[in-house]
């Protein structure tokens, strides 16, 4: 059964509508609010729900997961890429990567042509739990998903790829 047969769009939430008033009561508004504001707002679900009811199970924490998810996909990593492609400080990783490698889940190497670089590597526990959690993890995506039409599933992917490219390009100008 086609999914647009019958579908309305969702009004805005009590939180979104409260938001855009205030925003236009100072004078603040813009179109691109909605979007942000609901981007954020979905990812912040998506996340609370994934570490009650997934990384939990597997002593994990959002940012755990996510360096874990770098490594899983991209292999071995210099510490700096790995924290920049994790979207946390370099700091922060430091912390995270204490706690996935007393889990065994992953270990730091000194850097084979200078020793005062690190490259992090995944072991075979971490592949193997990242296997099991993103599996679990991926289910929520699919249900976040699950009522957009094939049309609109589309247009959301070119939607945010462009967005996102939008911003690449602006944050790496200003990184210039």
């Amino acid at each position: 059964m086609d999914k647009s047969a019958n579908k309305s769009h969702p009004k805005a939430t009590s939180a979104e509508e409260k938001a855009k008033q205030h925003l236009i009561s100072v004078g603040l508004y813009g179109r691109s609010v909605s979007i942000i504001s609901n981007a954020f707002r979905l990812t912040s679900i998506i996340r609370s729900y994934a570490e009650k009811h997934v990384f939990k199970e597997f002593n994990l924490s959002f940012s755990g997961f996510v360096v874990m998810w770098v490594l899983w996909v991209w292999g071995d990593l210099e510490t700096a890429k790995l924290a920049k492609n994790a979207g946390i400080a370099k700091s922060t990783l430091t912390g995270i990567l204490i706690t996935l490698e007393k889990h065994g889940y992953c270990q730091r190497l000194a850097h084979p042509n200078d020793a005062r670089r690190v490259v992090v590597h995944i072991n075979k526990p971490g592949e193997e739990l990242m296997e099991k959690v993103f599996s679990k993890y991926h289910k929520i995506e699919d249900v976040a998903v699950s009522e957009l039409t094939s049309d609109e599933f589309e247009t959301t992917i070119d939607s945010l790829r462009t967005m996102l490219h939008t911003m690449e390009e602006f944050t790496n100008k200003d990184n210039s």
